[in-house]
């Protein structure tokens, strides 16, 4: 992801820029700019997720930029910096196309509670859009297909809902797709290649889902220890499952842990 930090004086935002481990909440690029037409260039130019822009700035005023970014990039979140409190300023900066707004001098304990809503949000709607293109390509190459019958999609349909099943039932196993391609009767080149085209994913990176899935549930909701929960999902290597579910989500299990835990 990529974020935007517009203001005009350098000295706020720089510490801005360096205060925030933007890493740790998703954002791998950090843009800055010192006024609203700087800003509108790398709008035009990047693919950003998030502004933080602060309001009273010479040459253009921080609402209106928000607004003009709200009509020609909608999916573009914006937080408003400023120093006034009052209800109203705010109400006008909502309208203008703010997600939030954070006061001056930033609480950055706040700032980064906000980062994370923030973050999620950007990610799940990521993962829609994923699939639903997931979905179209699929559509796509089922119809390009043409020569496979119906009789032969339904099979297929039987063989990937056992297999998902049995991968359900056995996710603190090691499970190998020979023994995946035996449990349906056809071979294990096949399997694979029919598994990619119906679920746009391969049969390892279903099973890393689902495992990653079960760990954070067992993160957020219970009590048990890093080590069980690997177990538990069948990675018996502390270290690798780290790796895999930093890989998958950004956060190591302990930093998910202390960030989602339930109460």
């Amino acid at each position: 992801m990529k974020i935007l930090l517009v203001d005009d004086e350098i000295v706020a935002l720089n510490a801005l820029k360096k205060r925030v481990d933007w890493v740790k909440y998703g954002f791998t690029e950090v843009f800055t700019a010192q006024d609203v037409e700087e800003a509108a260039g790398i709008v035009e130019k990047e693919r950003i997720d998030l502004i933080l822009c602060d309001v009273e700035m010479p040459g253009g005023n921080g609402l209106g930029f928000i607004r003009q970014v709200r009509e020609t990039h909608p999916k573009i979140r914006s937080v408003i910096i400023t120093c006034h409190a009052e209800f109203d300023y705010v109400q006008t900066a909502i309208r203008c196309g703010a997600r939030d707004y954070i006061l001056k001098p930033i609480d950055y304990e706040e700032l980064e509670s906000l980062l994370l809503q923030l973050a999620e949000e950007i990610l799940a709607e990521e993962s829609r859009g994923k699939i639903g293109r997931l979905v179209e390509r699929t559509r796509v190459l089922r119809e390009a297909d043409g020569g496979a019958d119906t009789e032969d999609a339904d099979s297929n349909e039987r063989r990937l809902a056992k297999v998902k099943a049995y991968i359900e039932e056995h996710i603190q196993e090691k499970i190998a797709v020979k023994d995946l391609a035996e449990l349906v009767h056809i071979n294990d080149q096949y399997l694979m290649r029919i598994f990619k085209r119906e679920t746009g994913q391969s049969i390892l990176e279903y099973m890393t889902d689902r495992r990653i899935i079960l760990a954070s549930s067992m993160l957020k909701d219970t009590d048990y220890s890093i080590n069980f929960i690997a177990d538990c999902v069948g990675c018996d290597n502390y270290s690798y499952f780290t790796k895999l579910f930093k890989k998958q989500t950004g956060f190591t299990p302990r930093e998910y842990r202390g960030q989602f835990k339930s109460e």
